[in-house]
């Protein structure tokens, strides 16, 4: 793909959670057109897609929805255990690729992905959404902007009531998600790396159960910088969902926590904490509502890039398949020294 797009149309591949908020966000955009989705659960899609206004043709296979629809990009929101196949299969049909995080279950399948992708010349986006997300990425702007002079230490959360609105709980399913570790973790995972690169050493502790590594807790290691993350969700399903990050710099500390509603702060000097700037997205009617995510602004803005990139006809440049692959390699090793397999 290199030319300019006005009107781009789109195949949804997966109707569940993320498949129905992907599908709203689409419709709020002006330039894009959802031409056709693809589930096994064709009625049962219809009728998901009907009631949020989405709607589309459904196809039980994503060849008969490219044999079936003109189109210009496939959006996989598949559980993770089949990115691989809908992802080579978008590419070799010479279509835009988006898919969600994390990108393959291992790095042989991300490769697999990659291959694909570069052999066919697919654009390509992954659905690394903390990249997108209002309050980290002023994060990420304000430590770029070296207002804070050094960062001194870094810390993450991300935890969240047990998932049971998956699909056959295939989020519970050690072999089809990879567990909390590999699901909700990385974003945390990728998030460090888009803002400072590889830890030079790696330690990491992981809480097992029934669903996989459920819990993890990890320290990156960077020159004079610890960076502590953890997440996992193995607490009551109607807990609720928490993320956070606490940033000491040489002069001034950046707090958020999305469960005390107070946004994003910063504190300095002898001064209180107050509110940081941030551009919230308005994510109008795109709401869901199914799991436990309230605002859409980071899955409405990572969206928005992707096509507005397909439409100007450039390749993706943030949270790309290398980067994708990056941030999987990472969270599994993370994984496997948690659980004392390295």
């Amino acid at each position: 793909m290199s030319s300019e797009r006005d009107n781009l149309k789109g195949i949804l591949v997966g109707c569940g959670f993320m498949g129905g908020m992907h599908a709203q966000i689409y419709k709020s955009l002006p330039n894009v057109e959802l031409v056709a989705a693809v589930d096994d659960r064709v009625e049962a899609s219809k009728e998901k897609l009907d009631k949020l206004g989405c709607p589309a043709p459904v196809f039980a296979e994503l060849s008969e929805a490219l044999a079936a629809a003109d189109s210009d990009f496939v959006d996989v929101c598949m559980p993770t255990f089949l990115h691989k196949k809908y992802a080579i299969e978008a590419a070799e049909a010479g279509k835009a690729l988006f898919c969600e995080k994390p990108l393959a279950l291992s790095v042989k399948e991300a490769d697999a992905i990659i291959s694909a992708a570069k052999a066919n010349g697919t654009f390509a986006q992954v659905g690394h959404c903390l990249r997108f997300w209002p309050e980290y990425m002023r994060f990420m702007e304000y430590h770029k902007s070296g207002d804070g002079g050094k960062l001194l230490s870094l810390s993450l959360a991300r935890r969240a009531g047990r998932p049971d609105y998956g699909i056959e709980n295939w989020l519970n399913d050690e072999s089809k998600s990879g567990g909390a570790a590999l699901d909700l973790h990385i974003h945390d995972t990728d998030f460090v790396l888009a803002l400072l690169g590889q830890p030079h050493s790696v330690k990491s502790s992981v809480t097992r159960d029934f669903s996989g590594p459920v819990h993890v807790f990890s320290l990156m290691e960077y020159d004079s910088l610890t960076v502590c993350s953890e997440g996992g969700w193995n607490y009551p399903k109607n807990w609720g969902f928490q993320m956070a990050f606490h940033a000491i710099y040489e002069n001034a500390v950046l707090d958020f926590d999305s469960a005390n509603g107070k946004g994003l702060t910063i504190c300095q000097g002898e001064e209180a904490p107050t509110p940081l700037d941030v551009v919230q997205t308005d994510a109008g009617e795109s709401q869901s509502g199914e799991g436990n995510v309230s605002d859409l602004g980071g899955y409405l803005n990572e969206l928005k890039y992707f096509v507005n990139c397909l439409s100007e006809g450039n390749p993706p440049a943030i949270a790309t398949l290398e980067d994708a692959r990056e941030s999987l390699a990472l969270t599994l090793k993370e994984i496997e020294l948690g659980e004392g397999k390295e």
